[in-house]
């Protein structure tokens, strides 16, 4: 190894990915990561006996940062390409919404709000106007944004909109064929795994169950780590955590953290199904109902059909909720009660003796809130402390949060420390 100490707090996608860049420079890293599992939010935990990702992931045609290091790990033969199939649940119906033509036959718009919807996914690879019309936001659009960032709906920026169609229209190989999605075997796990084994072939050193507990600083320049494990001493840092979580790591009087106290977030709550039985032929739902308290659901069997998980069908419900909301304080049946009469009143046929097993996970921090003007409050790679750098989903801004915009930055972080900028 070569030069000095570098700390990477958190060993979720993003940590891991730097330290894979940088000990193939030489570089000697000290990977510390708070929970017993790496992968952060793409971490796994058991579903029927068998390791499954606690919130979903697919791969979409232009993830190419992801694409390339699992080409790199040796995992190209346990990439798979599948259509992604989307369904649209409203006024009590569940209706087709993957293809242009399914999109102009959506009878809860007007015919010419089908039109305008229609050509607006025909467009939307090229595209750099998000617009769709009022009518179709109102039905298709503003439903969803309630659900997911209740009283900040209204203040989601455009631009974070748009490019959720455009990330996932790059998928689209035909303007009348659904979407091609990707999948790794095993899911992030094996990618995770990879990524570990790799680093630590290299020397680094990967703590679990270790919590950074404050960034030591003279003056303005990073010093080290205080760890529930010790001290370390640092050359730099890289501190891939949410924001919310480094802040409480710099001195409370810090300039820096009251920026960043600034970014607002909303908290997820996923429930993990197996069932013994397909509920619909879609991979992604989304939900329009007064009467459900989630805005879609996600049935991954339905791209992934290998079964790895004991011949179950796996779906996933997603609830999101800010910092204030009563439903951080439910316990985890609670949930899973909601998923489950929500589901049946998508499916009347859905029931309890469907559910072989349930599972709750959640995070603080499971979303940032991008009101308009966000791009100027998103925080540089490189922090204003010396020494310090800093990992974050909302540094993909306009992009939505994703493993391969995270691989892209991480990548750059450990190319910016290895060339001493």
């Amino acid at each position: 190894m070569s030069g000095k100490r570098i700390i990477i707090i958190g060993g979720g996608i993003s940590g891991l990915t730097a330290a894979w860049e940088l000990t193939r420079r030489g570089r000697e890293v000290v990977l510390l990561e708070r929970r017993d599992v790496l992968g952060g939010l793409a971490r796994s935990a058991p579903l029927n006996g068998k390791p499954l990702e606690v919130y979903y992931h697919f791969i979409c045609g232009g993830d190419r940062h992801l694409v390339e290091l699992v080409n790199e790990l040796g995992l190209a033969d346990r990439l798979h390409w599948r259509p992604g199939r989307t369904s649209y649940f409203v006024n009590g119906r569940l209706y087709p919404f993957t293809t242009p033509l399914d999109l102009l036959r959506f009878s809860p718009l007007s015919l010419t709000s089908r039109l305008r919807f229609g050509l607006h996914a025909l467009r939307c690879r090229r595209m750099t106007d998000w617009h769709v019309g009022r009518q179709a936001y109102e039905v298709v659009w503003r439903p969803l944004l309630e659900i997911k960032f209740g009283r900040y709906c209204d203040k989601i920026s455009a631009p974070w909109i748009w490019h959720r169609i455009h990330r996932y229209s790059q998928s689209r190989t035909s303007p009348l064929r659904p979407e091609q999605l990707g999948y790794i075997e095993g899911g992030s796990h094996t990618l995770l795994t990879a990524l570990c084994e790799s680093i630590t072939a290299r020397g680094a050193v990967v703590h679990t169950g270790v919590a950074a507990l404050s960034l030591n600083c003279s003056g303005q320049e990073i010093q080290g780590v205080e760890t529930s494990n010790g001290y370390y001493e640092a050359d730099k840092v890289i501190a891939a955590v949410p924001l919310p979580e480094l802040i409480e790591l710099l001195p409370a009087s810090s300039e820096y953290a009251k920026m960043l106290s600034q970014i607002q977030f909303s908290s997820v709550a996923c429930v993990r199904l197996a069932l013994r039985r397909s509920l619909t032929d879609s991979f992604w739902v989304n939900v329009n109902a007064r009467n459900v308290a989630f805005n879609g659901f996600v049935e991954y069997s339905n791209l992934n059909p290998g079964c790895e998980y004991g011949g179950s069908d796996v779906l996933y419900v997603p609830f999101y909720f800010d910092s204030s909301d009563k439903r951080n304080r439910w316990p985890d049946s609670r949930f899973i009660k909601s998923a489950i009469q929500g589901l049946q009143l998508i499916h009347p046929g859905f029931g309890q003796d469907w559910v072989e097993e349930a599972v709750l996970n959640r995070d603080r921090y499971g979303q940032a809130i991008c009101p308009p003007g966000f791009g100027e409050r998103v925080p540089a790679l490189r922090a204003p402390i010396q020494g310090l750098y800093v990992l974050d989903s909302t540094q993909l801004y306009p992009a939505d949060r994703n493993l391969s915009g995270m691989i892209k930055l991480a990548r750059l972080v450990g190319q910016m420390i290895a060339a001493g900028e």
